[in-house]
C-alpha cells in the first residue's frame, strides 16, 4: 500500500493528524510517522543526509508517495534537535520525493506573500482539519499522476492508431516543452502553450521537467527519473498552476471571469450548464474546490457567440442571472480574482504588478489597497 510519511514533532498533533487523515486516506494510502523519538544511526552527518539514510532504510521506502513536514521540528525533539523543513525538503529532493509543508500558526498577509512560489514545496493549511483532507487529497493525486505519466510514456496520448500500429513514446510525441508534457499527461493538448507561461514559477519543480524533456529519449524513463518527474509534475500542478488563475479557475475565479454573480454561479442549473468545463477525474481533483479549464469556457462562450456568461445564460433561458460586482467597488463588474482576499476584483481597483505571479496568472490580481500595503515585500 503507497505510503505518506509524516515529519511532526508534537505527539499531540500526530495523534489528531492521524485521527482525522487516516479515514480520508481510507485504503488508498498509510500514514506512518517518522520516529524524532529516537537518535539517528549517524550523528555526526547533516541532517538531511540522516533523513535520507533513514527514509533509503525504511521498509516502505519505495511506497512512499508523499512526505509531510511541519516547518520547525526542533520544538519537542530530543535527538534532533536543529532538524527543520529545509533538511527534509533536501533529502527528498535527492530522493525524488514531493514535499507538503505547514506551519502550526497562520501566518498574516505579509508572511504568506513573502513566501514566493518556487522552493518546490507545495504550502498546506495550518488548520488541522482542513490539513488532513488537503493531505490526502495530494497523496490520491500523486498515485493518479503516477500511474497517467506511465500510461502516457507508454502509449503516446493513448489513442491508438490502429490494431497493429506500435504503441507511440509519448516522451518523443510530447515533452517537446514543460507545457506540452503536462498538458499531454492530463489531456488537454489545446492548453499547453499556457501551461508554459506558467513554467517561470517554480524552478525547482521546472527544472526536473527540463531535465526531463531535454534528455536522450532512449533513457528517459528510469525508476528514479519517473519518481522525480511525478514529483516535479505535481508540485508544479499543486503549487502554482491550480492555485494561480489563469489555465484552471477556482469557483470565484470563474464566477468573476464569466461575469456571474457567485451566488448565481453555483446555482444547480448554472452549474450544469458549465460543466463539461470542470477539471474533473483528473489528479488532484478536490469536490469541495472545484476547478475549471479556462480554455474550454472560453470554447463554449466562442461557440454560443456570447461575449460572457451572462449572456449564455441568458440564450440558454437562466433567468435572473446578475453580473460579478467587484468587491471593492459594487458598481464595476470584476473579471478577476484577488489572491488576498479570495474575492472578485476589478482592473480599476487591483493590480496584478507582482514580480512571482507567473506570467500566464492573468486573472490574478491584489486589491489596490493591499497591494500598497505590501508593495515593499512583493513589489
Amino acid at each position: 500500500m503507497p505510503v505518506v510519511l509524516l515529519f511532526e514533532d508534537d505527539p499531540t498533533i500526530v495523534a489528531e493528524f492521524r485521527r482525522l487523515c487516516e479515514p480520508k486516506l481510507g485504503t488508498t494510502c498509510r500514514l506512518e510517522v517518522f520516529p524524532l523519538d529516537k537518535p539517528p544511526s549517524n550523528s555526526d552527518k547533516p541532517y538531511d543526509d540522516r533523513v535520507e539514510e533513514w527514509i533509503r532504510g525504511c521498509a516502505f521506502y519505495e511506497r512512499i508517495v508523499l512526505i509531510v513536514t511541519d516547518r520547525d521540528l526542533s520544538t519537542n525533539s530530543l535527538h534532533w534537535k536543529g532538524l527543520s523543513q529545509t533538511a527534509v525538503s533536501a533529502a527528498a529532493k535527492v530522493l525524488g520525493l514531493p514535499v507538503a509543508g505547514y506551519r502550526r500558526v497562520r501566518p498574516n498577509i505579509i508572511d504568506e506573500f513573502k513566501r514566493i512560489p518556487g522552493d518546490g514545496l507545495i504550502d498546506l493549511s495550518p488548520e488541522v482539519n482542513l490539513r488532513s483532507s488537503q493531505v490526502a487529497s495530494l497523496s490520491k493525486g500523486f498515485i493518479d499522476l503516477r500511474q497517467r505519466l506511465e500510461n502516457w510514456h507508454e502509449n503516446g496520448d493513448g489513442v491508438q492508431e490502429g490494431a497493429t500500429s506500435k504503441k507511440r513514446r509519448g516522451a518523443q510525441a510530447t515533452a517537446a516543452s514543460p507545457g506540452a508534457l503536462l498538458a499531454g499527461v492530463l489531456k488537454q493538448p489545446t492548453a499547453a502553450g499556457h501551461f508554459d507561461t506558467f513554467a517561470c514559477g517554480d524552478q525547482v519543480a521546472i527544472n526536473e521537467i527540463l531535465r526531463f524533456s531535454r534528455s536522450d529519449t532512449n533513457v528517459r524513463m528510469s525508476v528514479q527519473v519517473h519518481r522525480r518527474l511525478v514529483a516535479a509534475l505535481g508540485v508544479w500542478l499543486t503549487d502554482l498552476v491550480m492555485k494561480y488563475p489563469g489555465v484552471l479557475v477556482n469557483t470565484i475565479a470563474a464566477a468573476s471571469y464569466l461575469d456571474i454573480h457567485p451566488d448565481d454561479f453555483v446555482r444547480p442549473q448554472v452549474q450544469e450548464l458549465f460543466k463539461s468545463a470542470r477539471y474533473t477525474q483528473l489528479p488532484f481533483e478536490d469536490e469541495d474546490a472545484p476547478l475549471w479549464w479556462r480554455h474550454l469556457l472560453d470554447e463554449m462562450l466562442s461557440e454560443a457567440g456570447c461575449s460572457n456568461g451572462r449572456e449564455l445564460c441568458g440564450k440558454r433561458m437562466i433567468k435572473n442571472v446578475r453580473f460579478c460586482p467587484c468587491d471593492a467597488d459594487n458598481t464595476l463588474h470584476a473579471g478577476y480574482y484577488c489572491m488576498a482576499t479570495g474575492k472578485p476584483i476589478s482592473a480599476e481597483k487591483s493590480s496584478g504588478r507582482v514580480r512571482w505571479f507567473p506570467p500566464g496568472a492573468d486573472l490574478a490580481r491584489l486589491q489596490a489597497k493591499t497591494y500598497r500595503k505590501l508593495a515593499p515585500w512583493i513589489g
